[in-house]
């Protein structure tokens, strides 16, 4: 038996109450010399003096109350005997190279065992080689139902699987009882750059950007750059020299205070002229982006730079990026097996116990007084 508030058992040592009480009126007071007292019977007098027999019964009744009261406080939970300890063992894995090759040893063990280990797929395809993987796109979409069909009040589920955006995508999954995640990042996605096919992950056709400089070198090497990056990637930028061409801007660059920001254009400004307050869509660079004062324009990394910027601003390596150990671990709960639903009925006896001991309390209290009376 387990309890969720095992420090409520201290309250059983409140159990000595009753026998301290129990004595105190059993104390032997001080006997005053009284002319009429002769009459009185012996007998009677020694009744009432030391521990009287017919009231210990009472007296272990309400000790048992203390102890009941305690227990019912503190939440019983009745365990199954060991039976976490004889789970059954399920291995479920990632049909994917990289995760089979980062936990073999795990897996070996495991098909060593005599372990039950699948594949997430919608036939939950067993594991027997780990050098034959097959090919199931989109098993994650499976993988709910893998764990429904497999996962049992007596099983601990062993989950292998690789930390990408994909998992963020499902819904969240829910694991009856006890379980372990081991998953390995997949840094192989990284290869391709995020700018390629820049319309079609944006939504874009076209970025409408402004430079406003008052040195024309500095306007023409931006322009330059800008004019790179578009020829390399495709990316549709529509660039103007002048204010007051169109209403809003996608991007920005200029030396003047910024009056009224726009949360949805990007900016970059000097940081001379920036008024200390950080902005995400706000870039501030130390020098000016003139070839005569910027090493980075002289190694030639502003189309780079610039291409990192708007990779940034519109997230578009967030499906490249693994998810931190937090966010994976709010992908997945668990739930507890309704076996555990057996301690209500445990806490429903014992207040039904208690409730039938407090009415035998009173049931003697009550007898002993009309004796006494009597």
């Amino acid at each position: 038996m387990g309890f969720l508030n095992p420090y409520m058992l201290w309250g059983m040592l409140a159990v000595a109450l009753p026998v301290i009480i129990h004595f105190w009126y059993q104390k032997k007071g001080k006997q005053i010399a009284w002319a009429a007292s002769q009459w009185l019977v012996d007998k009677t007098s020694l009744r009432h003096r030391g521990i009287r027999i017919d009231e210990i019964p009472l007296l272990l009744i309400r000790c048992l109350l203390v102890i009941l009261l305690s227990m019912l406080l503190s939440g019983p939970i009745l365990n199954q005997f060991g039976r976490d300890q004889e789970k059954e063992q399920v291995h479920l894995v990632q049909a994917d190279p990289k995760v089979t090759s980062n936990f073999r040893f795990e897996l070996e063990n495991a098909l060593q065992r005599k372990e039950r280990v699948v594949f997430i797929s919608a036939d939950l395809k067993p594991l027997a080689d780990l050098t034959n993987i097959p090919e199931t796109k989109g098993s994650l979409f499976f993988l709910q139902q893998n764990i429904n069909s497999i996962v049992g009040d007596n099983t601990h589920l062993n989950l292998y699987l690789l930390n990408n955006q994909d998992i963020s995508r499902l819904p969240k999954i829910v694991v009856p009882g006890t379980y372990k995640l081991y998953a390995v990042k997949d840094s192989a996605q990284q290869a391709e750059n995020p700018l390629i096919g820049f319309a079609q992950k944006t939504g874009r056709d076209n970025i409408n950007v402004l430079i406003d400089y008052e040195n024309q070198d500095e306007a023409e090497t931006v322009q330059a750059g800008l004019e790179a990056l578009k020829d390399v990637f495709e990316i549709p930028v529509s660039i103007d020299r002048a204010t007051g061409l169109k209403s809003k801007y996608d991007w920005i660059f200029t030396d003047k205070p910024i009056t009224l920001r726009n949360e949805q254009t990007l900016y970059v400004i000097p940081q001379k002229g920036s008024d200390n307050q950080v902005f995400d869509n706000v870039i501030s660079v130390s020098d000016s982006l003139r070839l005569a004062t910027s090493a980075m324009v002289q190694n030639g990394q502003l189309p780079e730079w610039l291409g990192e910027m708007l990779i940034t601003h519109y997230q578009l390596d967030k499906n490249l990026r693994p998810l931190s150990q937090r966010q994976l671990e709010s992908a997945f709960g668990s739930v507890e097996p309704l076996k555990e639903q057996h301690s209500d009925g445990l806490y429903q006896w014992l207040l039904l116990l208690f409730v039938l001991v407090v009415m035998l309390e009173r049931w003697i209290s009550l007898n002993h007084k009309t004796a006494r009376n009597a």
